[in-house]
C-alpha cells in the first residue's frame, strides 16, 4: 500500500484532551506530524468529525490547542498491527505553532550526525 502522508510523522506517546460536542475526553497519541496526530482510543469518533484537542511535546514549553477532524479510523486492530483509534487532521493550527510541530518531528526523525573520525597526529622521525 502506498504511503499517503504528506509530511514525516515522528512517534510521540503525549495525553492529549478532546472535547466534543458532547464530552470531554483524554487519550494518548502514537504519532504525530505538522498536519495532524494519531490518538489511541478503543471508542474512535465518527469520520469527519471536528473536536478541540490540546496536548503538549516533550521539551516544548507550549500548549497547543487545535481544530481536529477525523480524516481516518482503526475501530477493530485485529487485522492490522497498527492500534485502536483514529488519525485527525490539524485545521487551524497557526503557521508559528505548525513550524513547531514539524521542527519537533524532524528533531525525532532526522539520523544523528555521521560521527567524524579522529586521526591521530602524524608524528615525524627524531632529527627531522
Amino acid at each position: 500500500m502506498p504511503e499517503r502522508r504528506d509530511e514525516p510523522r515522528a512517534e510521540v506517546k503525549v495525553e492529549v484532551r478532546y472535547r466534543t460536542a458532547q464530552e470531554f475526553l483524554s487519550a494518548y497519541s502514537r504519532n504525530i506530524s505538522g498536519g495532524g496526530i494519531f490518538i489511541r482510543t478503543q471508542q474512535p469518533l465518527p469520520l469527519n468529525r471536528e473536536l478541540q484537542l490540546r496536548f503538549t511535546l516533550p521539551g516544548i514549553d507550549r500548549t497547543f490547542v487545535v481544530r481536529g477532524l477525523v480524516v481516518w479510523t482503526n475501530p477493530h486492530p485485529s487485522r492490522s498491527s497498527f492500534p485502536s483509534g483514529m488519525g485527525l487532521k490539524f485545521m487551524d493550527l497557526d503557521p508559528a505553532a505548525k513550524k513547531i510541530v514539524a521542527d519537533f518531528v524532524e528533531s525525532r526523525t532526522a539520523p544523528p550526525p555521521p560521527v567524524q573520525e579522529q586521526k591521530p597526529p602524524t608524528q615525524k622521525p627524531p632529527g627531522h
